[in-house]
């Protein structure tokens, strides 16, 4: 079984969205016998799922998106060529059966480490938000940071709204070669708008 990890590696004082809280890990030693760390950080630091609540009033919390809705056949959908910024639809070859999540690969993980990365990314236009929603799929995850333009919230909102959760910081997607794979994006089970996950595929063999 071949799995590839999408999750970037939590460490300390790694880069997060501007006016976030810092993520500071620190581990400290007790009577030279074992280890204990404390970990202080907003919840959409890293790679991190965005739950309805996020952004709407009554929308689900983490836990109470259902773990089945969180894993499953999953869609790679890759930028053709384009410089332009917002992700339009025919910048994307959207397959005839789409599954139900579906990963926007657009190589913008690989400026994680680039000042630029948190305000120059891809973001979705309000056009292929509107057909993941038309197309009911229940999650959409992409190696940005956002699924917005920087300083924007129209696609969140949309998402959200329509009870579709969001990952975003994917990382490692030129890992992934082929059109689909068995996804998982699985986050702690906590009371709140957001959560640290583990995101990965599995290769199918068939489909």
């Amino acid at each position: 079984m071949t799995l590839i990890d999408l999750t970037h590696k939590l460490e300390d004082n790694i880069s997060v969205f501007p006016d976030d809280p810092e993520f500071r890990l620190k581990t400290q030693c007790f009577n030279k016998e074992y280890r204990l760390s404390e970990l202080k950080s907003g919840l959409h630091s890293g790679t991190h799922i965005d739950s309805p609540y996020h952004y709407i009033k009554n929308g689900k919390k983490v836990f109470e998106i259902e773990l089945n809705d969180l894993m499953g056949k999953t869609d790679i959908l890759s930028l053709e060529n384009t410089t332009n910024k917002e992700i339009a639809i025919e910048s994307l070859k959207i397959p005839e059966n789409t599954e139900k999540i579906i990963i926007l690969k657009t190589g913008w993980f690989k400026e994680w480490t680039n000042k630029n990365y948190f305000k120059e990314n891809f973001y979705l236009s309000k056009e292929i938000a509107k057909l993941f929603i038309d197309l009911k799929i229940k999650g959409i995850a992409i190696d940005t940071p956002n699924v917005d333009k920087y300083g924007e919230t129209t696609i969140h909102k949309l998402l959200l709204k329509n009870d579709i959760w969001i990952v975003e910081n994917l990382t490692n997607l030129d890992k992934a070669n082929e059109d689909k794979y068995y996804g998982f994006f699985i986050p702690l089970n906590i009371n709140s708008e957001a959560s640290f996950t583990r995101s990965y595929l599995k290769l199918l063999k068939k489909f």
